[in-house]
């Protein structure tokens, strides 16, 4: 009994480092399961809230379209009247000059009325977003501006950022997945370890390296991982 002490006592610290050995892996393996999990989480409320403002997104532009085509009829209208009213001048010269000064005088009401038509749709119309020409002229609404200005007046209240939440749901969703599939080679390295505890012949060294090995290549995959996301490579 005595010769075989040595064999014994390897083998107790062989069990011993296996049995440390897996409970590491177990512990990074509950670890991982819970990073995981939390990833999958985040990834589904980024989305949720990437959905919502896109709905925001689409109320609120919806509703400045609207606002545009009012502005752009009142526009219209605005220059229609405008454009009568110089006409109409144009025959009221013509009239006086010809000696029919009643007619000039209807001309003149007509005027008049069309430029109040004028004036009054000029009052329906934001004029802030009215574009002039080289003369002073307005000449039409800018629409690109009027709705980039009540996007940038929603997201002061509500969330219209829709392509943030979504890459963020994105970036989630593939570190979810990543940790999962790490999951799969920390399971592949415990079961290797279980066997390097359970076997009792020298096959144990294998099963303890292959173990090792497919441990030690995951965990370098994250610590490079970690450095390329940290250098905005990933």
């Amino acid at each position: 009994m005595v010769p075989e002490k040595p064999n014994h006592a390897k083998a107790d610290r062989f069990q011993t480092v296996v049995t440390i050995l897996i409970a590491l892996v177990s512990t990074v393996i509950a670890l991982v399961a819970s990073q995981a999990a939390q990833a999958s989480g985040s990834a589904t409320e980024a989305q949720h809230a990437g959905v919502l403002a896109k709905i925001n997104l689409e109320r609120v532009d919806g509703a400045s379209r609207t606002q545009i085509a009012q502005n752009e009829r009142a526009f219209s209208e605005y220059l229609f009247n405008r454009s009568l009213y110089t006409l109409t001048f144009q025959y009221v010269d013509q009239a006086e000059a010809a000696g029919n000064k009643a007619q000039g005088t209807r001309l003149r009401l007509e005027a008049a009325a069309q430029l109040e038509t004028s004036d009054n749709a000029y009052q329906f119309i934001d004029s802030g977003y009215l574009i002039k020409d080289a003369s002073g002229q307005y000449v039409t609404f800018d629409e690109l501006n009027y709705l980039n200005a009540q996007r940038q007046s929603a997201a002061i209240y509500e969330n219209i950022d829709y392509t943030g939440n979504f890459a963020t749901a994105n970036q989630q969703r593939t570190q979810s997945i990543a940790l999962s599939v790490s999951l799969v080679v920390w399971f592949v390295a415990l079961m290797f370890l279980t066997w390097a505890e359970i076997t009792k012949s020298s096959l144990r060294w294998l099963w303890l390296l292959a173990g090792l090995l497919l441990g030690l290549g995951i965990t370098v995959a994250y610590m490079l991982s970690g450095v390329l996301h940290v250098m905005g490579l990933s």
